[in-house]
């Protein structure tokens, strides 16, 4: 700078103290350095830490004289500097926008921003249960199969390529890093398998049965934690030669979190009526705090909805530590037409959501939940390196949504990843692996910009060979899609929303509207399709195609039948003309509802049998007359005893609430199967009884429901130990 545009300067500043320096710029002389080119350039985006100096550098603009910065939090130079570089201090969690602004003395001006990312310090390393898991510093991944009872370990360096499969016991859940191993908690199996990483021999860790292992994960002093959820348990294991201990948890247990400085954090997989459940478990394996995700108040709309946040799915906790963030579902209970007037419909009844928790302070931060509009079932994501970006999970939407969590805000998305992703991993904040599992591959995707959708760069292979049949495997992929119009209207409803894994959502459900009343979701597990007999609590389906109606009423889908088909005969009503054979993917739906299997009983016995208790509880089952409705290996009497005139009985449990059966009288409920009781609560087609107990004392006063009145205690709990351990082994 020349002497004379020093003097400039000076006396620019000077006078940009005394409020004039723009009219004082633009009055000096125009000629000086005018050819130099005036381009501001404020640097890249920066990161940076809550209360610690950031270094702002706008050294690489050209032609300027002064330098202005506006830091983005309300502060920043007033009086413009001859020197381009600032420094601040940020004071709270967020993304700013610094501006830079380069003057000439000539009164020329340009300007260029950057953003500057602010985050707590960064204390806690994320390890939650996830399908999929990151090799750190390594480029690959490890992910499970459950299907193919696989774990499958891919290079996501170029070429991307499958570099190992290993069999491991049945229905491998998740996936954790432990040493040299990967431990693999299968659910199917009672175990937890531990692969080595690197190849060889492995080991197994065994579990009780009926424990269902399905979260692993190693807590920050190096040991391995388990959820079981058939135990509703934790276990933990401090080596692989620990025969591990177990500690009380939550019913129906599944995510599972390293918790920052020790233990674990884990959540009930389907919530009570009353809000989500989560609790922090110490080293020592005490539950030492429960955190409540509160049930939202409001009655619903075409953009929110309120509800029970359910099926929680990842903990995914920031590596700040004061964040927990998990996507799940929200299911609207309060609305219908008994319960407030206003019938159900595809986008008030639920949608994905996902709730942040407070864990300094201990509790959800409720005001911050976020819905997804047209999204229906949020399950799993991955964080960021400095935890300011989640991707969640979307299973029904085939998509991988990117959220801003300083912010809020959606910061972009993945879309058609396939059908049913189970998860995501993110590999140095520029690669994003999903777990397409019901594609049945690996798809890689580079996320470095949003600017344009993120097109995959690559897919492999999950399974070297299809598991499943045809039809099976794709009456899976559409009992799991939203995505697809035919099925669902804007992407909320499908079938595994209400039923994941075969299994009930505990929820009670008002289809009034529907010519019904309030519905207790039943289980699909264990009864093979129409195996039991008619569908549901009225039973007005007698095939398992009659889903059809669902699908074109309450899903808002256009049917996975043609128009012309289902308007033939009387096949437009649930118990006409079958729907059978009609539409090959209706029959595949039909096909895979066939297929689950009954989970056993944690209730009886390591070898299956039944323990003293239950088998004394089976002849009181029988003097007390259950056996009248409740009758043969699948302990139901349900059948059509008549072309569309189904058996029902009438055991003094109908109220007014419990509404029609097709639009018409309810004369009696269909006999359930007391398969799965252990897994099921509550009880009743109207979900009122919370325990065994209650539906044989306190809903049963006049013996409508078997000659329960006079027993005595121990003839109770002996009944009720007998019916926790029914899921449909031979006795």
């Amino acid at each position: 700078m020349t002497r004379a545009r020093v003097a400039a300067v000076a006396v620019a500043l000077a006078a940009a103290a005394c409020g004039g320096a723009d009219e004082h710029l633009a009055s000096h002389d125009a000629g000086v350095d005018a050819a130099v080119e005036l381009a501001a350039n404020a640097g890249p985006d920066l990161y940076g830490v809550v209360g610690e100096p950031v270094t702002l550098d706008g050294s690489a603009s050209t032609g300027a004289d002064v330098y202005q910065w506006s830091f983005g939090d309300g502060s920043g130079w007033v009086v413009p500097r001859p020197e381009a570089v600032a420094t601040t201090i940020y004071t709270a969690p967020g993304r700013y926008q610094a501006v830079l602004t380069v003057r000439t003395t000539d009164g020329r001006r340009r300007t260029d921003a950057v953003s500057v990312t602010i985050t707590h310090p960064l204390t806690h390393t994320p390890r939650a249960s996830a399908s999929i898991v990151a090799v750190p510093d390594e480029w690959r991944v490890a992910a499970v199969s459950p299907d193919s009872d696989e774990v499958v370990v891919a290079r996501v360096t170029a070429p991307f390529t499958i570099e190992r499969r290993a069999p491991t016991c049945a229905t491998p859940r998740t996936v954790a890093l432990w040493g040299a191993y990967l431990a693999v908690a299968c659910q199917g199996g009672d175990a937890v398998d531990l692969v080595r990483l690197a190849g060889g021999a492995g080991r197994r860790l065994a579990l009780p049965r009926g424990a269902r292992p399905y979260g692993v994960v190693v807590a920050d002093d190096g040991a391995l934690w388990v959820s079981l959820q058939g135990t509703g348990e934790v276990a933990r294991f401090a080596t692989p030669d620990d025969p591990g201990a177990r500690f009380a948890a939550l019913p129906d247990v599944r995510a599972i979190s390293a918790y920052p400085g020790g233990g674990v954090i884990v959540a009930r997989w389907r919530s009570p009526d009353d809000g989500g459940q989560l609790a922090v478990i110490s080293d020592a394996g005490e539950v030492t705090r429960t955190i409540t995700l509160a049930v939202d108040p409001q009655g619903g709309s075409d953009t929110e909805i309120g509800g029970v946040p359910s099926y929680l799915g990842q903990i995914l906790i920031t590596p700040d530590g004061r964040t927990a963030i998990v996507p799940s579902i929200q299911q609207n209970l309060a609305r219908g037409a008994y319960r407030s007037g206003e019938p159900l419909t595809f986008e008030t009844t639920m949608r994905a959501v996902i709730s942040y928790v407070d864990l300094v302070a201990g509790e959800e931060d409720f005001a911050r939940r976020k819905q997804f509009d047209d999204r229906g079932l949020a399950a799993a994501g991955a964080l960021s390196r400095r935890g300011d970006y989640v991707y969640v999970v979307m299973p029904g939407n085939r998509s991988v949504e990117r959220i801003d969590v300083l912010t809020g805000a959606q910061a972009g998305a993945v879309q058609d990843v396939g059908y049913a992703p189970a998860g995501a991993a993110l590999l140095g904040d520029t690669t994003l692996v999903v777990d397409a599992a019901l594609s049945r591959e690996l798809v890689g995707y580079s996320v470095s910009s949003f600017a344009e959708a993120p097109a995959p760069w690559a897919r492999l292979p999950l399974v070297a060979a299809e598991p499943l049949a045809p039809a099976v495997l794709r009456g899976k992929q559409l009992f799991h899609d939203s995505a697809d119009e035919r099925l669902a209207k804007d992407g909320y409803l499908a079938c595994a929303h209400c039923h994941q894994e075969g299994l009930d959502d505990g929820r009670t459900w008002d289809f009034t509207d529907r010519g019904e009343g309030l519905r207790n979701t039943i289980a699909l597990v264990g009864r093979a399709g129409t195996g039991d007999g008619p569908v549901h609590w009225s039973a007005n389906f007698d095939e398992i195609q009659d889903f059809e109606h669902d699908i074109r009423g309450a899903f808002g889908g256009t049917g996975l039948m043609a128009d012309v088909d289902f308007h033939t005969g009387t096949r437009d009503t649930t118990l006409g003309d079958p729907k059978a054979g009609v539409s090959a993917d209706l029959d595949a739906l039909a096909a895979y509802v066939a297929t689950f299997a009954e989970p056993p009983s944690p209730w009886r016995a390591p070898d299956g049998s039944l323990p003293a208790a239950a088998a004394r509880g089976a002849a009181v089952f029988v003097a007390a007359g259950c056996d009248a409705c409740h009758a043969g290996p699948r302990l139901t009497d349900s059948a059509l005893v008549a072309p569309a005139t189904p058996r029902l009985h009438d055991v003094g449990t109908l109220t007014a609430a419990s509404g029609q059966r097709l639009g018409g009288p309810l004369v009696g409920l269909d006999t359930p199967t007391l398969h799965g009781l252990w897994h099921s609560a509550p009880y009743l087609h109207d979900g009122r009884a919370p325990t065994l107990r209650a539906v044989l004392v306190d809903e049963n006063p006049d013996d409508a429901h078997g000659a329960t009145s006079a027993l005595s205690a121990g003839d109770l709990d002996d009944l009720i130990a007998y019916l926790l351990c029914l899921d449909g082994t031979a006795d």
